[in-house]
């Protein structure tokens, strides 16, 4: 099985939550969306992940939308 990590991040401060898919490599984002922005690897293409500006903005109904597919390692880690 390909397994991947998921990286969940927020900063409350700017307003921006940012989810990674896999490991990091270079890469450029496009917005798909108002304050929606898709990131893709400079060189294969593939979707690396999301970065969503002023979420406290968008509303509670956004989050019913959200699908990631599983099996997805996660790892909490605190911020100290």
């Amino acid at each position: 099985m390909n397994s991947q990590s998921l990286e969940i991040d927020y900063d409350a401060e700017a307003d921006i939550l940012e989810i990674f898919i896999g490991e990091p490599t270079p890469s450029y984002f496009e917005e798909i969306d108002d304050d929606l922005f898709e990131g893709r690897d400079k060189i294969t293409g593939k979707l690396k992940g999301y970065k969503i500006f002023n979420l406290r903005n968008r509303g509670k109904e956004w989050l019913k939308r959200i699908r990631i597919s599983l099996p997805a390692n996660v790892s909490i880690q605190s911020a100290d």
